[in-house]
């Protein structure tokens, strides 16, 4: 048979798998959207969990363990069995691993919020934002609070290191510099990322007021970069704990506290104590004689 014969054979061929690659691309694109939104909707009922813990707020963890429960039961059941693909085709064999992990801290929360013991409440919830990541880098899916976590995590080994030390050494110096270098990486990615207003459904007085937090943060970076430039190692830590306030109203805009809150205001009007039988007469016995004056 001649070329021109066999490709002209193979040509209907090449179109179709052509074809359903390109279908089966959009596919996964499209899977890989709804699992993102999902996963913004999580993170805005997770946020407030993790922040209401971290603050020994009882009643507000109690309420946002509650709502983050339901969140994570709807997310579980819509994609524990999805096999999302990622590089060649390949399934992510730890998926399903990694949703059963998530589910076990989310119960070791809420047993925790019940004993009243929130510090280790807490302990529990912030490693699910650890997990949710390494799912999210295995499969390719960008995500703006991924660089945050990040950015968090290197300016917690940093902190940690610094308070351990009176004075610096040259190896000492050297592990900084290095510290310093992972935090400024990791947020790079956050001042590059997008922040995907559409997602968490932010308008644009949310996207602006984020973006005056971000450069709020780079400051406050160079400020702990400018410390780090020096000896005094007070001031070191003193600028690295700077950072913390601005990243966590910065993180905290990523929740939705608003239905927590209502409820708390919710249970305080019901709970709060009616006027006295007393007062109610006598206002009525005043009422009435002015009536027969």
């Amino acid at each position: 048979m001649s070329w021109p014969a066999v490709m002209k054979n193979k040509v209907p061929l090449i179109i179709i798998v052509l074809s359903l690659l390109v279908i089966g691309g959009c596919s996964g694109e499209k899977a890989q959207n709804k699992v993102l939104r999902s996963m913004a909707e999580f993170d805005q009922a997770y946020i407030p969990s993790l922040i209401f813990a971290n603050l020994l707020k009882q009643r507000e963890s109690e309420l946002a363990l509650d709502r983050l429960k339901g969140e994570w039961s709807g997310f579980k059941g819509k994609y524990y069995n999805l096999e999302l693909k990622y590089g060649l085709n390949i399934t992510d064999k730890f998926w399903k691993e990694d949703f059963d992990r998530i589910g076990s801290m989310v119960v070791s929360a809420e047993g925790y919020v019940k004993e009243k013991n929130l510090p280790a409440a807490y302990a529990s919830l912030a490693g699910i934002r650890q997990v949710m990541l390494e799912i999210r880098h295995r499969n390719g899916l960008a995500y703006f609070l991924d660089g945050m976590v990040e950015f968090h995590d290197a300016i917690e080994r940093l902190t940690t290191f610094l308070r351990s030390k009176r004075k610096l050494s040259d190896r000492d110096k050297n592990n900084l510099r290095e510290l310093f270098k992972e935090a400024q990486t990791s947020w790079s990615k956050v001042a590059g990322a997008d922040i995907a207003p559409s997602l968490f459904g932010f308008n644009s007085r949310k996207v602006k007021a984020i973006k005056k937090k971000i450069q709020n943060e780079e400051k406050l970076l160079a400020a702990l970069a400018a410390a780090l430039s020096g000896k005094d190692i007070d001031r070191m830590l003193q600028a690295a704990r700077d950072l913390r306030p601005n990243f966590i109203e910065l993180y905290k805009a990523f929740g939705e506290f608003d239905p927590v809150f209502k409820k708390v205001i919710e249970e305080k009007r019901k709970n709060a104590p009616r006027r006295t039988t007393t007062t109610t007469l006598a206002a009525k016995k005043k009422k009435a004689r002015k009536l027969f004056r």
